[in-house]
């Protein structure tokens, strides 16, 4: 029988140095390749605009959650909860309010890419500001007439907080419609600052007005106060649009537009808002004042995501009128979306009662797997945030519907299996958050947009 010879076959010592050299050759290239990658992305604007928005508002987000810190330190669980409750109506109000902030921002953003932008950006956000005082006014008069109806049903002592958080109506009107000029014409270092700024003295405010004794009242008025040195900030950075005084009509507002992203942000705002109001509601002041940390230390997962948002939804209306395609935008925003959140929850997981005791003192009760349910639930909200705001510049109200039905589900779920049980709300809320993303993917990843021709108007013609 004959053997063959086991090296028969085998590359030669030069071939096999040829090899080398070659794979050598491919991962310098593929090195060279990921580090030219890695270096335009480093210098590229939408990476600068990103750190910018993303560091201020993480600022601004520390000072936020610092003002809910110093109420649960300085306030009695009954008052905490208070606060709460009226600040979750608050957010609501703010969610719907961001609505202003939208549809400015993706109007602006269009507008700027025209001839003529300044004067085209700068007659609309003149008509915007007009706009944002008459219904301001309104909305606020409506708030104060309503709050002796809606303190009893959360179970307020007086109408006193509800009168307080009225003020900041108005404030929503007016901030929303600058921010979102700042956010359209992508002015981010002034849209950050300003942001910042505001945040840092509500700090002050509400610590001022709770030593004074104005309890939840005061740390709820602070938020107002803050707010009107904010706008005088974003006037001045606005100034030269609003010197701007050609003869261009600005573009008229799609209503169809504005409501559908007025539904979608109001969804967003009840569904991420919903387990404070119903814990209040449903369970006992001493419940709910326990609840109130779970709250503030969960919202920690939307900070970023805040950022994300106002940092893509610009770029995303600007791409698709170059008809270029957004998605790798989003699947970016998603990672830094969710990837902190889910951090964040982990860490809730191993030690809620430990966290709660350092925050918020030994006042409150350990609120032990809650914490890490309803920090998980916040996660996968802000990835509901990155798809609404991705929706909405791309035009695509399907999705805003769809979110009203995650709404629908979380209200009936948590009504059916939570009024006594915080655990089984928390894990309702998490499905819904689940369901809301795989909504998101199927909705709207699918199609990629076209280039979109942007109507104008000029006077004479």
């Amino acid at each position: 029988m004959k053997v063959g010879n086991p090296e028969a076959g085998l590359p030669s010592p030069e071939r096999m140095s040829h090899l080398r050299t070659a794979c050598s050759v491919a991962e310098d290239r593929a090195h060279r390749h990921w580090k030219a990658r890695l270096h335009w992305l480093l210098r590229s604007v939408g990476m600068r605009h990103g750190l910018i928005m993303g560091a201020s508002m993480v600022l601004a987000g520390v000072f936020d959650y610092g003002v809910n810190v110093v109420a649960g330190r300085w306030l009695q669980p009954v008052e905490y909860g208070i606060f709460i409750s009226v600040t979750a109506i608050l957010q609501i109000l703010l969610l719907l309010s961001i609505a202003i902030r939208i549809v400015v921002a993706f109007y602006t953003a269009e507008l700027s890419v025209q001839g003529d932008s300044d004067n085209r950006v700068g007659a609309f956000v003149r008509r915007v500001w007009r706009w944002a005082w008459k219904w301001g006014l309104a909305a606020t008069l409506a708030m104060a007439l309503f709050s002796p109806l809606l303190a009893p049903v959360l179970r307020l002592p007086n109408s006193w907080p509800m009168w307080a958080a009225s003020v900041m109506v108005l404030m929503l009107f007016l901030r929303e419609s600058l921010y979102g000029a700042l956010q359209g014409t992508q002015a981010f270092a002034g849209l950050g600052l300003v942001q910042v700024v505001q945040a840092f003295l509500r700090v002050l405010f509400a610590a001022g007005l709770i030593r004074l004794g104005w309890q939840a009242t005061g740390a709820i008025l602070a938020q107002p106060l803050g707010c009107i040195f904010a706008l005088g900030m974003a006037l001045c950075w606005l100034r030269p649009h609003f010197r701007h005084r050609g003869n261009i009509v600005d573009r008229p507002v799609s209503w169809r537009y504005s409501a559908a992203t007025l539904l979608g942000l109001a969804a967003f705002g009840v569904l991420t808002n919903l387990d404070a109001l119903f814990v209040k509601h449903f369970f006992s002041p001493q419940i709910a004042g326990n609840y109130g940390p779970v709250v503030t230390l969960s919202k920690v997962s939307l900070f970023l995501p805040w950022a994300i948002g106002i940092v893509l939804f610009p770029k995303v209306t600007r791409r698709q009128a170059a008809g270029k395609d957004p998605r790798p935008i989003l699947l970016l925003a998603l990672a830094g979306a969710l990837v902190p959140g889910l951090g964040i929850t982990a860490i809730y997981f191993l030690s809620p009662g430990a966290l709660v005791k350092i925050v918020f003192t030994g006042a409150y009760s350990d609120p032990g797997i809650v914490l890490g349910l309803a920090s998980l639930a916040a996660s996968l909200y802000a990835g509901l945030f990155i798809w609404l705001n991705y929706a909405l510049s791309l035009e695509r109200p399907t999705f805003v519907f769809a979110l009203i039905g995650v709404v629908a589900w979380q209200g009936v779920g948590i009504f059916l299996f939570g009024r006594e049980n915080l655990v089984y709300m928390t894990l309702v809320m998490v499905s819904a958050g689940v369901v809301g993303n795989l909504a998101g993917f199927v909705i709207t990843w699918s199609a990629v947009p076209t280039a979109k021709a942007v109507g104008t108007e000029v006077a004479g013609q």
